[in-house]
């Protein structure tokens, strides 16, 4: 009975350091929102993308052909106060350089 008591208490007390989650990166975690955007991307797809790899707030979302692809440029105004553009494959969802 000792035993028993001893390895209850034991798996009570690691079960709050041990989550089956901390293996799985934050963005293929489950109910993440990163997970329900589909592809191809849409303007306002691509923006939430932007916002979720960013953290920054969406100013703009434009389309521009870039050969047969389409890539959205997406305008995003970041903590440090700083505006980048930043380019997104419409049908990959990728960042591009």
């Amino acid at each position: 009975m000792f035993k028993f008591r001893c390895v209850l208490l034991f798996s009570l007390l690691m079960g709050s350091f041990v989550h089956a989650d901390d293996a799985i990166p934050y963005e293929q975690q489950p109910g993440n929102i990163i997970n329900e955007i589909t592809l191809p991307l849409t303007k306002h797809t691509a923006a939430e993308l932007a916002k979720i790899e960013t953290g920054g707030k969406i100013l703009s979302v434009e389309e521009q052909p870039n050969g047969d692809q389409l890539i959205f440029r997406v305008k995003v105004l970041h903590d440090n106060g700083k505006v980048k553009v930043h380019r997104i494959d419409r049908d990959s969802g990728h960042t591009l350089p």
